[in-house]
């Protein structure tokens, strides 16, 4: 049993946006996704969205800082940080600038992963490299960041 979406009238898109920045960042991708379907103008959706990304309430910039944070703290690497901020619809450079700045250690995070997941000892073959190179490909790191943790 899911919740019923109510429809949203033009008087009531701006609170509606407000309420839901008020609970975490959103791109402007996501909000005229969320939104589009529950209201009687999609123009006015645009408007309003477009005033309060002009009075900076609505960030790419700050969603796009935060979700890089979120999910690198989960211990998911550039790639696939960068891939799911494209398909929120952030720009490539706002994507290069933040989830490529020097302020983000993904060696740390990187080794941080490969330890949660494999104990390195004597026996460590060839084939637990491969899995382990497998399963850091797939949380989203670069290859060459990946033959840097193995060397």
């Amino acid at each position: 049993m899911g919740f019923k979406k109510t429809f949203i009238t033009e008087d009531k898109i701006r609170f509606k946006i407000l309420d839901l920045l008020s609970r975490r960042e959103h791109s402007f991708k996501e909000l005229i996704n969320k939104l589009k379907d529950r209201v009687d103008s999609e123009e006015r959706l645009f408007e309003e969205l477009t005033k309060l990304k002009e009075e900076n309430l609505q960030s790419d910039e700050r969603f796009a800082e935060s979700y890089t944070r979120s999910r690198s703290v989960k211990g998911f690497g550039p790639e696939k940080i960068s891939f799911e901020l494209k398909s929120k619809g952030i720009s490539e450079n706002l994507i290069s600038k933040i989830v490529y700045s020097d302020e983000i250690n993904w060696m740390e995070i990187i080794k941080k992963e490969f330890s949660k997941k494999f104990i390195i000892d004597n026996d460590f073959a060839e084939e637990d490299i491969s899995r382990a190179k497998k399963f850091l490909l797939q949380r989203g790191f670069e290859f060459n960041q990946i033959k840097q943790l193995f060397k």
